[in-house]
């Protein structure tokens, strides 16, 4: 993989690979003109914007600001297509205008009661229509350990039905709060379509260990969710996680240590860039989305990651 970075620093032009690597505070207040930085065009970093990057961004805009900075596909909350206003055949419109797919879908429900929650339909008609390669579920609800594995598997089995994988994501404020919690309950579920979503920010804040990470069968990681941290967390996690993320490689995060081990474990598969920032928030989409994907492929050039293309449901492999 080869990408010449180039990111704006305060009062000084720009930074590009031959100087110091600038702090977040840097490069989020920084001028900045759209089209200073360079990145890949033919879409072989294989590297998706999450929904949560361009958070205040409509449908039509994230995906056009996604595709113009580098990225083959979207993340999705359901909101975002449920609320759009657009028909599927639309929202289609719209992804294949831009040569994009939908990665991944989130939202928060709670899928271990014995009741299917009717959000499910509205989920699964969107597959059905669109496409989207997995679904990204935390579990904010307390349930006994046997309950969560058994919805679970109920869901992976529900989302087999529209080849959809899942993947259990550990949040440090949540119920399932580790990776060696979330993987011990994809482990008892044995489905085959299940796995684990490994977000940076809950990995650094959380207390996840490399030695969690060694039980964890690389092909059972659903997705990589690239951020980055502060050197002091704050004292309310939730807040933190939700307005405070830096990009990936430009805090204090061990990024590097984390996705050199990945790496060495021969990870290959979806990679996203999911910043919740309310100071990426205060750029354009376009120059949000740009800032993003140049620092993603950054940090995983730097580890020797080359994110495989993926498939939707509905898609051949992305481009």
């Amino acid at each position: 993989m080869h990408c010449e970075r180039v990111l704006p620093l305060a009062g000084s032009g720009f930074w590009c690979r031959s100087t110091a690597r600038p702090t977040m505070a840097q490069v989020m207040t920084g001028p900045y003109e759209r089209g200073t930085m360079t990145h890949r065009t033919d879409g072989a970093a294989s590297l998706t914007c999450s929904a949560n990057t361009l958070r205040h961004a409509d449908l039509r805009t994230r995906v056009a600001a996604a595709a113009a900075a580098g990225f083959t596909g979207v993340g999705l909350r359901v909101p975002d297509f449920a609320e759009s206003g657009l028909e599927p055949g639309a929202i289609r419109d719209v992804l294949d205008g831009h040569q994009m797919l939908t990665l991944e879908v989130e939202y928060t429900w709670d899928w271990a009661l014995p009741e299917v929650d009717p959000i499910e339909d509205v989920v699964f008609a969107f597959a059905r229509t669109v496409g989207f390669r997995h679904l990204v579920v935390p579990m904010f609800y307390p349930h006994d350990r046997v309950d969560i594995v058994r919805g679970f598997g109920q869901l992976c089995d529900r989302a087999q039905a529209f080849g959809i994988e899942v993947g259990f994501e550990f949040l440090p404020y949540s119920h399932v709060r580790t990776l060696g919690q979330a993987w011990s309950i994809v482990e008892a579920a044995q489905r085959i379509n299940g796995g684990v979503v490994l977000d940076l920010w809950h990995w650094f804040r959380s207390g996840s260990t490399f030695a969690q990470l060694a039980q964890v069968p690389v092909e059972k990681i659903t997705s990589l969710q690239l951020c980055d941290v502060a050197a002091a967390p704050h004292a309310d996690q939730t807040e933190e996680a939700r307005h405070y993320r830096m990009l990936p490689g430009l805090g204090a995060g061990a990024t590097a240590a984390i996705l050199t081990e990945l790496a060495r474990r021969g990870y290959g598969g979806p990679v996203s860039v999911e910043v919740f920032s309310d100071l990426l928030d205060t750029y354009t989409p376009t120059a949000a989305a740009e800032l993003a994907y140049v620092a993603g492929v950054d940090v995983l050039q730097g580890a020797g990651i080359e994110p495989a293309p993926w498939r939707t449901n509905l898609h051949q492999p992305s481009r």
